[in-house]
């Protein structure tokens, strides 16, 4: 059951009232068609984004500090708060949306236990630790570990927090009923951690019959993961303001939008995405004959398709464009080539661009500022070049040395950048 306070209603409501203020503003309109255009090639100017740092690091002045008790209101009083601060601090094209998600009371399996590791920590000359994994997959027998789906729904807890967000927010915000809408998954980040990292990647060339079998067995159960939750209503539309795979939102006028209700979505009208960062330095080869002639099944629910997250990839895009007929995104981590990455992209593929946010961890922060601009320089030069639809995804950020307002120069910075180049 939910529990809560009037105090917890009143802070609910007063937070709601200042997002509802400003999601009724017609910047977010436009901001949407920016969105739209990109992921659907008619790019007006490239999107500027940011996820995915923890709030911890990007809290200020308590601003995004929660103060209710209740988990699930608490998770709601969050993301309030994280849209407000994205609003003062970060111009970038964040769609500040007029409703508040109540979330489906789901409970989802997952991997289980695959995932092993030594309960002794140890820790390096830095304080660090590290963690030792166990190998649970050795044998072909061993694959059937891999389990399958469980999922559960508990309809009345849905219904009760469905009830408790209609009271708190009336006349305020809608409320939207909302289940699963994030499909990207990452095989073999997953697989090589269930086997130990140590001589896990040695097994592609010692023992691939086993490593084919992981995949299919992988993919198989991601397979019937989703198909069951499109069986049982709990899909909600990722065509919207919500992130597709790890990179930006979905917002595309090429499949059908968001139901009425927020849930009973099919997987063909909306994106799902793939990536498998552990296999950067392996060859196209590699790739090709482990990954993506599995991945391509899954690639088939869905009715547009994105791939990568941090992994190199430039050498690897015409294998990725041959093996998903659905493709429309790929990632360009600061990990590949850029200039090779985006004129194999060109004007018929979104690029996802991540800047290296290592640089926002520099000691030198003045130095790192000329490395962040000409970084941003460099890639609006080439956008323009080779025509691309370009979405600029500061991410992956796991410190800013206790100085948020790094990252806020960055937004700044990038705003001005492509104005600049955009006019």
């Amino acid at each position: 059951m939910i529990s809560y306070t009037q105090q917890d209603v009143d802070r609910l409501r007063d937070l709601g009232r200042k997002v509802r203020e400003i999601a009724d503003l017609p910047i977010q309109q436009e901001r949407i068609a920016l969105w739209r255009n990109v992921n659907d090639l008619h790019m007006t100017k490239p999107v500027l984004y940011h996820r995915d740092t923890p709030p911890a690091v990007l809290n200020f002045e308590d601003e995004l500090t929660t103060q209710i008790e209740d988990p699930f209101l608490r998770s709601v009083e969050a993301d309030l708060l994280m849209r407000l601060y994205n609003w003062k601090h970060m111009p970038l094209d964040y769609v500040v949306v007029d409703y508040v998600k109540c979330e489906c009371a789901i409970s989802d399996n997952g991997w289980g236990e695959m995932v092993q590791y030594d309960s002794d920590l140890s820790k390096d000359r830095q304080g660090q630790s590290t963690i030792h994994f166990q190998s649970v997959i050795n044998t072909m027998d061993d694959v059937a570990k891999i389990p399958d789906p469980i999922i559960e729904h508990d309809e009345d807890e849905t219904r009760e927090r469905w009830r408790v967000m209609n009271e708190i927010f009336d006349g305020i915000l809608k409320v939207r009923l909302f289940g699963r809408c994030y499909f990207n998954i990452a095989p073999w980040d997953d697989i090589l951690e269930w086997m130990g990292m140590g001589d896990a990647m040695m097994r592609f060339y010692e023992d691939p019959d086993l490593m084919h079998a992981c995949a299919k067995r992988y993919i198989d159960c991601c397979i019937a993961r989703f198909r069951k939750y499109e069986e049982m209503g709990l899909l909600s539309s990722n065509n919207e303001y919500e992130n597709i795979m790890n990179n930006h939102p979905g917002y595309t006028s090429e499949l059908p939008p968001p139901t009425e209700s927020g849930i009973g979505c099919r997987l063909k009208d909306m994106w799902g995405g793939c990536s498998d960062q552990i296999m950067t330095s392996v060859s196209p080869a590699t790739s090709r004959e482990f990954a993506f002639a599995y991945e391509k099944e899954y690639a088939k629910l869905f009715g547009r398709f994105g791939y990568g997250c941090c992994e190199r990839l430039d050498h690897k895009i015409s294998d990725l464009i041959e093996a998903f007929p659905n493709l429309r995104m790929v990632s360009v981590s600061p990990f590949s080539k850029l200039e090779p990455a985006l004129e194999a992209l060109g004007s018929r593929y979104t690029a996802s661009f991540k800047p290296n946010s290592n640089y926002l961890f520099q000691p030198n922060f003045e130095e790192a500022k000329e490395l962040l601009t000409k970084e941003m320089e460099t890639v609006l030069q080439l956008c323009q070049k080779y025509h691309n639809n370009l979405v600029i995804n500061m991410k992956t950020i796991i410190t800013l040395r206790g100085e948020p307002q790094r990252l806020w120069w960055w937004c700044q910075m990038a705003r001005e950048m492509v104005d600049k180049y955009y006019t």
